[in-house]
């Protein structure tokens, strides 16, 4: 009797221990999952930001290493080396992923990163403000602004818009600067800079901050002609007269 005892006992103890291996076993094949490996293998390594609607923040670099993003250059931007800017990364399939993103702010948002076949992460932060829509794309494909800039360098003078006193303004273009060299009858002054932070999108497309009649500066857009790179065009991110402008090379 003694002996079927402890010989259901044995059963009993086997079958448990079973189990827990079964529930390992289980929870390992999760964790090692080739699609979800795969899916995080192809957003691996260095990023950098060439777009959205916060300026200030293009230029930085995030490294990613598994599920987590780390600024490895914080540029301009208002974040330090090292800040986790992307975590608990997760694949949901095609090119797809959730995440946190931190803000300005430091606190962390819902967020999605949509991979696409040019190399490129678009970004789409789940709140309302400056940011909450990004483009990277990868280090490797990087060019650099200085490239992009090549084409604005030099003098243009303002030929249209909707606002006539500013006509026949003359702007240097320098670096990433556009400087009043000649006021003609506007209310700017000479060394009053027109353009500033332009910030090359790709090679038509640029953003900047446009300095107003009331001193003030403005996020606005410009684009120079694909086939006549003579001519730029601005709009200006405000209503009112002069947020619409054409400026040809002078």
């Amino acid at each position: 009797m003694k002996i079927l005892k402890n010989f259901n006992l044995t059963i009993i103890f086997l079958a448990f221990l079973s189990l827990i291996l079964a529930s390992c076993s289980t929870d390992d094949s999760s964790d090692n999952n080739p699609q979800q490996t795969e899916s995080l293998q192809e957003i691996q390594g260095d990023w950098i930001r060439i777009g959205g609607n916060y300026a200030p923040n293009n230029g930085m670099k995030v490294y990613v290493n598994s599920n987590l993003g780390k600024i490895s250059d914080a540029y301009n931007s208002d974040f330090i080396n090292g800040d986790i800017k992307w975590k608990d990364i997760e694949s949901q399939g095609s090119g797809h992923y959730s995440y946190k993103e931190l803000g300005n702010d430091y606190n962390y948002y819902p967020s999605s990163i949509n991979f696409g076949t040019d190399d490129t992460l678009r970004i789409s932060v789940n709140t309302s403000g400056s940011g909450n829509i990004q483009k990277w794309v990868r280090e490797a494909n990087f060019t650099p602004q200085s490239v992009y800039l090549q084409v604005l360098q030099g003098n243009w003078i303002r030929v249209g818009g909707n606002y006539l006193p500013n006509n026949d303004v003359v702007i240097e273009v320098t670096d990433n600067t556009g400087t009043v060299i000649d006021p003609a009858l506007s209310d700017f002054g000479i060394g009053d800079v027109k353009w500033k932070d332009i910030y090359a999108l790709d090679a038509n497309n640029f953003m900047h901050e446009e300095l107003g009649n009331d001193n003030s500066y403005y996020t606005a857009t410009m684009e120079i002609g694909k086939v006549d790179s003579d001519t730029l065009r601005i709009q200006v991110g405000s209503s009112g007269a002069g947020n619409i402008q054409k400026w040809v090379r002078h």
